[in-house]
Formats: C-alpha cells, sequence, structure tokens
C-alpha cells in the first residue's frame, strides 16, 4: 500500500468515527440530549477537522459530568 493510499484510508476511517460518535451523541432513543451538549459538539468538531490535539484527551462523557 502506497503512502497516499494509506493516507486515503486513514481519512475514510476518520469519517466513519464522526458518523458512529454523531449515531453515540444521538443516544439509544434518538432523544440527543448528549448531542447539543458542548462536550458532544467538541467531539464532533475535532473529528471533522484534520488538525491532531495532544489534549483532546481524557474526553469525559456528557451525562457523567452532569
Amino acid at each position: 500500500m502506497t503512502n497516499k493510499e494509506k493516507i486515503e484510508e486513514l481519512e475514510a476511517k476518520i469519517q466513519q468515527a464522526y458518523q458512529v460518535i454523531g449515531t453515540l451523541l444521538a443516544g439509544p432513543d434518538s432523544d440527543w440530549d448528549d448531542f447539543f451538549l458542548p462536550e458532544g459538539q467538541r467531539a464532533l468538531d475535532y473529528f471533522a477537522h484534520e488538525e491532531y490535539d495532544d489534549n483532546f484527551l481524557p474526553f469525559i462523557h456528557p451525562r457523567l459530568k452532569k
């Protein structure tokens, strides 16, 4: 696999992670409570952009902060 192919594969994987995170934040009953919290938006924003942040973790689930 070439470097270009590996990068394309990793970019596709990040796009999948973004979709999974959004679905998980929507909740099992689709109440969307976690989705609109600042922490939920922070997670989506992070995976929507290419920049890496050494300080992204630890990530506390929004419900655990309440």
